[in-house]
């Protein structure tokens, strides 16, 4: 819990440890801003695109342990935009709970498509086309494949829902539970 006084304070801390991760990161600490309740709005152009459990994932991974601990293990409502986004398009936004149903066709669908050979391959041939941070080359793998649009979204809320926030992560932890699911 974040005591009030001290919300610009730890907004101030808070936008140090992200610059690394993103460098034009913008911190604002306050209450109702979005949401009910204390709410930490992060804004970086690279958020853009990229679904709302990626932000949160990849803003919490930069954040030091203990300094989460602290401050943000609950009791705060969290909202990592784009530039000009609102908090009320990022809560329209899917999770991945909203994929659970549709997890099965989605396995078999990417089976169907040799996503996972598709990816390796691009992997192999094009390692640096990987992305640490969104699905970049596994929407282009995807796409060359004819994945119908509406089955795009669908499949990166079943990466999200099986580990992986991004190509790196949908490489490494993704893929091995979908070629053993065969």
């Amino acid at each position: 819990m974040i005591p009030k006084k001290d919300y610009d304070k730890i907004a101030g801390q808070l936008q140090e440890h992200l610059a690394a991760a993103f460098p034009d990161v913008t911190v604002r600490i306050g209450d109702e801003i979005h949401y009910r309740g204390t709410n930490v709005v992060i804004t970086s152009e690279i958020f853009r695109g990229l679904l709302p459990e990626q932000r949160f994932h990849h803003v919490v991974r930069a954040i030091p342990q203990p300094f989460y601990d602290k401050y943000f293990k609950g009791g705060v409502v969290w909202f990592e935009l784009a530039p000009g986004e609102s908090g009320k398009a990022l809560m329209k936004m899917p999770r991945s709970e909203d994929g659970v149903a549709d997890a099965p066709a989605i396995a078999a669908m990417l089976k169907k498509k040799d996503f996972a050979g598709r990816l390796r391959a691009l992997a192999d041939k094009k390692p640096e086309k990987l992305s640490a941070v969104g699905f970049d080359a596994s929407r282009e793998v995807l796409k060359k494949a004819k994945v119908v649009a509406a089955d795009l979204q669908k499949s990166e809320l079943f990466f999200i829902l099986n580990g992986g926030y991004c190509d790196v992560q949908v490489l490494a932890d993704v893929l091995p539970k979908l070629e053993g699911d065969a």
